[in-house]
């Protein structure tokens, strides 16, 4: 994920940090986040404010509690009516989290090749799927609707991990082992539930061109499970065969749900 320059510079990646160092509280930490200390136009101020939290998300570790502390923040933020401004026409305040699923995607990207490359990027995209993981573990089931839900980012990143190719590189296995991890139980209910999205986005990978898959069911959660167990097996790098074998475990967890 790429974000601009000066976004660990703003007051608000700078009230994140406070918080996730133990220098403020929750409270006066949505306080400093939500304060517009310039000129700043509504929309200018609100895709800030998201820079600065992705950017946040992605340099904290997939399984640090400060992981949970940025849910937290958010949880908070979405009790706050105070008003940001006007969006495209309409007021809007902080409890909607205006602009900020827009603004996730439009940094959602990922270049395997450099995460093959380089440490710190798979780093990055592993703790930014294990923070969209746990945000949607929080959201109204199967509203799409919900700012926070990103269980169709899920299919993405299990499909590209599982259903592309059998050679995967690290990065993008450990990444979709966030979903399962953080995020199991609300996907295997969108599973038996089967969740389904209009259009291509949810196909099947290209190692299943038979599959008429467009969402969540239990034949692609099934699927998902033998391929984390083959990948446990197969896998020359022990750290992927470690994490592959604690997701089959989990989705084992799982069964019951």
């Amino acid at each position: 994920m790429d974000f601009p320059s000066d976004t660990a510079k703003s007051s608000e990646y700078a009230a994140l940090k406070a918080f996730l160092n133990d220098e403020s509280s929750l409270e006066e930490t949505v306080d400093n986040f939500i304060s517009t200390p310039d000129s700043s136009s509504t929309e200018d101020k609100l895709l800030r404010s998201w820079d600065a939290l992705g950017l946040t998300a992605s340099q904290t570790p997939a399984d640090s509690p400060s992981q949970e502390k940025l849910v937290s923040f958010l949880t908070a933020l979405r009790q706050r009516d105070t008003n940001v401004g006007d969006v495209e026409g309409k007021t809007v305040s902080w409890s909607t989290l205006p602009l900020f699923g827009r603004q996730i995607r439009e940094h959602w990207n990922y270049d395997e090749r450099a995460a093959q490359k380089d440490a710190e990027t798979a780093r990055s995209w592993a703790n930014a799927n294990a923070f969209a993981a746990r945000v949607t573990a929080t959201a109204s089931a199967f509203d799409s609707s919900d700012p926070l839900d990103f269980s169709l980012y899920a299919i993405w990143a299990l499909r590209a991990a599982l259903e592309d190719k059998d050679d995967v590189p690290e990065a993008t296995v450990a990444a979709a082992a966030m979903w399962i991890l953080f995020a199991g139980e609300v996907l295997r209910k969108q599973s038996k539930e089967q969740r389904s999205y209009e259009g291509k986005v949810a196909q099947a990978g290209n190692k299943y061109p038979n599959k008429e898959w467009n969402g969540f069911e239990m034949d692609r959660w099934r699927s998902w499970n033998n391929r984390f167990a083959n990948i446990s097996e197969v896998s020359p790098y022990k750290e992927i065969k470690d994490i592959a074998k604690k997701t089959k475990r989990h989705m084992g967890d799982l069964a019951n749900c």
